[in-house]
């Protein structure tokens, strides 16, 4: 990294991250100052709790395979900063980066002299990306909303043409609201009249919300349904839509009529495939497979090459031999992570390794309360995330502890959970790891897991150690020729 990306990166993460926002009306006057960059594209606008940027990375992958230009932004970065802007199968280079900076940087103090408000750092790299790629001329661009959607700076933008809600469950509850209805109603914040909207069916109190909102606003939608069943080269999926109407319903308004049409259940009844082990994977695969067929933009054909093609760092993703990172930041992403590791720890297999962190907005006693909920790990090694937002490795420890303490002492619970599962802290990520990878078994597996700051961590200190590795190679072949 060069010494200017370094002054830009750090003037960025000197911006606060998690307070008010500021008003939609003051991203559209920051984005009117910046000449209202990529009105003529076409934009894919995704919201949802969990699975957002696998959905999004699917729907990418589709539209390359299609021989589309196509953009991506996407949040939080694991490792570099520029991985949120992606451009035709690259994320952006320094070069494109600093001259977007240097453009929103402008227009952010022209906007502060005017209103007295400057742009967070997320409205900022929003502002960023779309500056990104209008100069880059990309025809399709797919964005990830931050956090919610009414309200979200993603949502500055005025016409989509699709937008995708992937599953709903409580977060940010301090900010959303703390019930699915009100979290749901946040993120159908980002329907607009017209526009069609496929919605997961899973919660169906949340899925009734986002239904209503769209037949406000006259947008086409679909409901979708899949079923799956894991491979042992991946997981195969099937997947159906319908649109969720009472049989009393009659079709007379056009619109009615519209919506039925788009939500017929495909007449071939295709069996989809992907990658991984990770079953909830399946679930965003199918919101991808439904939406691009919602657009008609690409054949079938194409959009399983898109399927295939897609890989989505940090995800349930084997970075090492049986080393896993998952970035599960949620009690529902734990849930849908401890599913998985149960499938994945097979017979004969000693117990696993976890290695876990989140950040302190995030619902961590929870998550901690999922993990500690039998003995299915051998030991346990906590570790803050670098940075302020960091829960002390000790803190972790003791709410590990107190979970595995009371659960011992419950009948109901499984016997000797403390005796069965250790827990350690460690200062850093990069020391958890490398002790948890020193006490490995032959036949065992280490799984990451927790907020995707923490996989971002573990990530660079894996790339640092390859890194460090391959130059003792080199060296010590340059010491045998010599």
């Amino acid at each position: 990294m060069t010494a200017r990306m370094r002054r830009a990166v750090d003037d960025l993460y000197s911006f606060p991250r998690f307070t008010t926002k500021n008003s939609l009306d003051h991203t559209r006057k920051l984005m009117g100052l910046l000449g209202d960059p990529c009105l003529d594209r076409r934009v894919i606008h995704v919201a949802g709790s969990n699975g957002k940027g696998s959905v999004c990375c699917f729907l990418y992958h589709m539209l390359l395979c299609a021989g589309k230009s196509a953009a991506m932004f996407t949040s939080p970065h694991l490792v570099d900063i520029r991985e949120r802007f992606q451009v035709d199968g690259e994320m952006v280079g320094e070069a494109e980066f600093l001259s977007a900076y240097d453009r929103v940087k402008a227009a952010a103090e022209e906007i502060f002299k005017n209103t007295g408000n400057y742009p967070a750092y997320f409205e900022f790299i929003f502002a960023m990306a779309m500056v990104i790629f209008e100069k880059s001329r990309a025809e399709y661009i797919i964005l990830e909303t931050g956090l919610g959607g009414r309200l979200d700076a993603t949502n500055s933008y005025p016409r989509p043409i699709l937008s995708v809600i992937t599953s709903i469950s409580l977060e940010h509850t301090e900010i959303l609201g703390d019930t699915l209805p009100q979290i749901a109603a946040e993120k159908a914040g980002i329907l607009k009249a017209g526009v069609p909207v496929v919605i997961l069916a899973e919660e169906r109190e949340a899925a009734e919300v986002i239904r209503r909102r769209a037949e406000q606003l006259g947008c086409p939608y679909i409901r979708l349904f899949y079923i799956c069943e894991r491979k042992e080269n991946g997981i195969d999926f099937s997947v159906s839509t319908a649109y969720d109407r009472t049989d009393e319903e009659e079709d007379t308004d056009p619109k009615q009529e519209q919506r039925r049409i788009l939500s017929q259940p495909p007449a071939d009844n295709r069996i989809w495939h992907i990658k991984g082990r990770a079953a909830w994977q399946a679930e965003n695969a199918a919101l991808a497979v439904a939406s691009m067929r919602m657009l008609r933009v690409m054949p079938d054909d194409v959009i399983q090459q898109g399927l295939l093609a897609a890989e989505w760092p940090g995800r349930m993703q084997e970075v090492l031999p049986g080393i896993w990172f998952d970035g599960a930041h949620n009690p529902a992403g734990i849930r849908a992570f401890l599913d998985t590791v149960e499938e994945m720890v097979r017979a004969g297999d000693d117990r696993p390794l976890l290695l876990f962190s989140m950040v302190r907005e995030k619902d961590i006693r929870t998550a901690v309360t999922l993990l500690t909920a039998g003995s299915i790990w051998e030991s346990v090694a906590v570790a803050a995330v670098p940075g302020e937002r960091g829960v002390s490795a000790e803190t972790l420890k003791q709410m590990f502890s107190e979970n595995t303490d009371r659960q011992a002492g419950d009948p109901g619970k499984a016997a000797g959970c403390p005796a069965a599962c250790p827990v350690e802290a460690f200062d850093t990520p990069t020391e958890a790891l490398a002790a948890m990878r020193a006490r490995k078994k032959p036949r065992q597996k280490i799984f990451c897991t927790g907020s995707l700051y923490f996989i971002g961590a573990l990530l660079e200190a894996v790339e640092q150690t390859e890194r460090t590795e391959q130059v003792r190679l080199s060296r010590g072949g340059r010491e045998r020729l010599s």
